[in-house]
């Protein structure tokens, strides 16, 4: 996204008014690189503008017609004017088109920090009345944790829940995995799929089923493909953590399969604010401004509410720390490799199922540096996962 910048001083003093613009240029520059902004050029007011008459911000607003750039970041809302009024003018000029204020210092830079406030906390409420998991995820996640547990004891859990039982059987018989024969027994599926993909399988299917399409979805999230992504996207950071870590990790599968339930989650409490976010947004392969296009309509990502409401169900740490983290890795304190995994897959995933084709520039070279891969790693990875999404075009009906 093409964002411009405003700096202005209040300072009548000219060496502090250098200092006051040298600080904000400084915050709006950090904050266009954390957010990946696209920033063309930063307009600073002249010391010796009048407070009627700023030719910059004029000249912006002069501009925002031309469609030249989507964003002004500010490094807060108060040096748009100082009144409350001329500020909420110069921001709703700006939305009419389809242009986005940023603060830089500020949580919600697009609409007063009050209004943001309780949109907050209306979802927040809204989503603290979610249904609590099923009791067979809970004890799925704890035979699963327990190293002395064996197949029998986690295929009798799971066969307690018949609609689950199912969806496994239909799993294992899948093209996917290409058995020859009809397996009809869980253990049998157990010990095939394995007890990390057990887990992380019972545990998106549950929560996925919490959830069910909008009708009104023609500008919504596409469940079956919504579906589909997080799958490949499970599938493919299970096997890049293996090749570059030479282990597995009973997290990595659960926390890739639902790094974007927060997707799921704005869709069901505040559908109408997000299938605008969505149609703003556009293509996905740019998350940033997906999360843009969230903030401005929802005033929550779905990194953020992911996370809280993993955090409320009480899953395992690392999870809710992907799903926060799952689009900036680096920001990561605790599970930083689970992350950098995690993005890895989601990329490939994303470029697997919406393009096509191999593009090595939606990849952050930082991020890739961190854990010693490049391009041509990715590329490699890449055909692999491309390979695997051949045989998926049936394991959608598994979340259903």
């Amino acid at each position: 996204m093409n964002v411009i910048g405003y700096i202005i001083s209040y300072e009548s003093g000219h060496n502090a008014a250098s200092y006051q613009k040298k600080i904000q240029k400084q915050h709006i520059e950090s904050f266009c690189k954390k957010n990946k902004l696209n920033l063309l050029e930063i307009l600073a007011e002249p010391d010796e503008s009048r407070p009627d008459y700023r030719p910059k911000l004029v000249k912006l607003l002069n501009d925002a017609p031309l469609k030249k750039f989507s964003g002004v970041v500010v490094c807060n809302l108060e040096k748009l004017a100082k009144e409350e009024d001329i500020r909420k003018w110069i921001i709703s000029e700006l939305e009419k088109n389809n242009i986005t204020v940023y603060s830089a210092t500020e949580t919600s830079p697009a609409k007063p920090p009050e209004e943001a406030a309780e949109k907050s906390r209306s979802i927040k409420l809204k989503v603290r009345d979610l249904p609590s998991l099923p009791e067979v995820v809970t004890k799925v996640t704890e035979l699963v944790q327990n190293p002395k547990s064996s197949a029998a004891e986690l295929s009798k859990v799971i066969s307690h829940d018949s609609g689950l039982t199912s969806r496994v059987l239909k799993l294992v018989n899948s093209a996917y995995y290409g058995f020859p024969k009809q397996i009809s027994s869980i253990q049998h599926a157990v010990m095939i799929l394995g007890f990390t993909t057990i887990k992380g399988l019972v545990l998106s299917s549950s929560i996925f089923r919490i959830f069910s399409p909008k009708s009104n979805s023609a500008l919504s999230l596409d469940y079956k493909k919504f579906w589909k992504h997080s799958l490949l996207t499970a599938i493919g950071s299970k096997k890049v953590y293996s090749k570059l870590f030479f282990e597995d990790d009973e997290n990595i599968f659960s926390a890739a399969i639902l790094h974007d339930i927060g997707k799921l989650i704005l869709d069901q409490y505040d559908h109408n604010n997000y299938a605008n976010a969505i149609r703003e947004a556009g293509d996905q392969l740019h998350p940033e401004r997906l999360l843009a296009a969230e903030q401005k309509h929802c005033e929550l990502t779905h990194p953020a509410i992911g996370s809280i409401v993993a955090e409320g169900w009480n899953l395992p740490e690392v999870l809710p720390d992907v799903i926060k983290y799952h689009h900036n890795p680096l920001e990561s304190e605790r599970h930083q490799r689970f992350t950098t995994v995690v993005y890895i897959g989601n990329v490939i995933s994303r470029l697997v199922l919406d393009r096509g084709v191999f593009a090595p520039e939606v990849f952050d070279g930082e991020v890739l540096s961190s854990i010693g891969v490049d391009e041509g790693d990715m590329a490699g990875m890449y055909c692999e996962i491309r390979e695997e999404a051949c045989l998926l075009e049936d394991l959608e009906s598994f979340f259903k």
